[in-house]
């Protein structure tokens, strides 16, 4: 199902996000997760967009 706009069988019109990557650090408390992408990564290692009304954190420079 490529076109957005159509139905699937179950009467969805959009397809799952796939999950992001797991979390096997002991610095995983520190990690947060792109809003995009879903990849954990370091707070350093984002930047902040804002997205309907509300700033969210995104990979830099891969997801932006």
């Amino acid at each position: 199902m490529s076109d957005p706009t159509t139905l699937s069988q179950d009467g969805l019109r959009y397809v799952k996000k796939p999950s992001g990557s797991f979390i096997s650090t002991p610095r995983a408390e520190s990690m947060m997760s792109c809003f995009k992408c879903g990849k954990f990564k370091l707070p350093s290692e984002m930047i902040v967009k804002r997205f309907v009304g509300k700033n969210h954190r995104i990979c830099a420079p891969k997801c932006s």
